[in-house]
């Protein structure tokens, strides 16, 4: 299973289950896979049906072709024994179950829109030896041996150093908005890559998120002494989404550019959302996402917040919207910012006059 629970869409729901129950196991038997292997492929089919629904409902099939893409890159290093062609024809097969499920469940106009996007998923794996994506490389040239520094430390379990190395950039001089975006930032869509391709252990990548935000709060004490601008951002991430990285790095931003930050972190629902909202009148609303399939309720929270309060800014950013083939035309969001300081840059331009 996946992670969403479609509550509001329970075909889908009914989908997954199905999806998960019907797993093409004996094509992995046949090429000599053990339970470890066949435990892998089922948990992570189980995000097909999440994707699909976000692909979807948002009407982009770049959500599910990068989905596909992205899972076929997972198996490859798993499957190292297995011909490129026989994880692609696995993956044809996994779809074709999830096509006959759709079959079964959905009617009408719904599984004619919900064939085509399996179609595109089935494209996309066909192709995906051809076309499959390589990680983004860094956005930064500098402070590569920084970053290095503090990733050897992560990647020693070593907290005390980790934290120590990032005091230590303070202190030479290193701006606040570089450690925190280009160093520490960079340094863990680092360690997702390196979760991607099976070099670390999910729990590593917890303890890497849990370290970082340690790390940044050696920053505080010159973060909250800067002169305060009168005005105020609320920072999230929405719905169910638990990477709570970005939102975190945002408030801090804000906070060190003379803002007031309410930060609510992660799994913010729109009720709760909704009353920070009121209580505290923010002047800016900036939301984060990290997993596409996430990215449903982000459009149904700014629709929402811009229908109670219309004269609201609202922000978004994550690398979730790397899969979205179109945002500004189709989101009624202020803007879109590819990091944090982006977004204080646009923040501090937009409110001039009242700063």
């Amino acid at each position: 299973m996946g992670l969403l629970k479609f509550e509001s869409e329970p075909e889908f729901g009914k989908l997954a289950e199905y999806v998960s129950a019907c797993q093409p196991c004996g094509a992995l038997e046949a090429e000599g896979y053990c339970a470890p292997e066949k435990r892998l492929f089922r948990e992570y089919t189980g995000f097909t049906v999440d994707f699909l629904y976000a692909s979807v409902q948002l009407d982009d099939k770049k959500i599910f072709e990068d989905y596909v893409l992205w899972f076929y890159e997972l198996l490859c290093p798993v499957m190292a024994d297995m011909p490129k062609h026989r994880v692609r024809a696995l993956l044809l097969s996994h779809f074709s179950v999830v096509e006959n499920g759709a079959e079964q469940i959905f009617a009408g106009a719904g599984l004619k829109k919900l064939k085509r996007f399996i179609g595109y998923g089935k494209r996309a794996a066909a192709d995906a030896e051809v076309t499959g994506k390589s990680p983004e490389p860094l956005r930064y040239g500098k402070y590569e041996k920084e970053r290095q520094r503090y990733l050897d430390a992560l990647m020693r379990s070593d907290t005390k150093s980790a934290v120590a190395v990032a005091a230590e950039f303070l202190q030479t001089g290193i701006p606040v908005e570089d450690i925190l975006v280009e160093i520490l930032g960079e340094t863990m869509r680092g360690v997702g890559e390196l979760w991607h391709s099976h070099q670390i252990s999910v729990d590593m990548e917890h303890y890497c998120t849990s370290t970082t935000q340690l790390a940044s709060a050696q920053l505080y004490p010159v973060i909250f002494r800067q002169r305060r601008k009168k005005k105020k951002v609320l920072a999230a991430c929405v719905g169910s989404e638990l990477h709570e990285m970005g939102a975190r790095m945002t408030a801090d931003l804000f906070e060190y550019n003379g803002w007031d930050s309410i930060y609510l972190g992660a799994g913010a629902d729109i009720s709760y959302v909704l009353k920070q909202i009121q209580d505290h009148r923010p002047d800016l609303a900036a939301f984060s996402v990290t997993m596409p399939q996430y990215l449903v309720q982000c459009q149904e929270m700014v629709d929402r917040l811009k229908a109670c309060y219309p004269d609201l800014k609202i922000a978004v950013g994550g690398n979730a919207f790397q899969s979205l083939s179109k945002i500004q035309g189709n989101w009624r969001i202020d803007v879109y910012a590819r990091d944090a300081r982006e977004l204080v840059r646009w923040a501090d331009d937009t409110f001039a006059d009242e700063i």
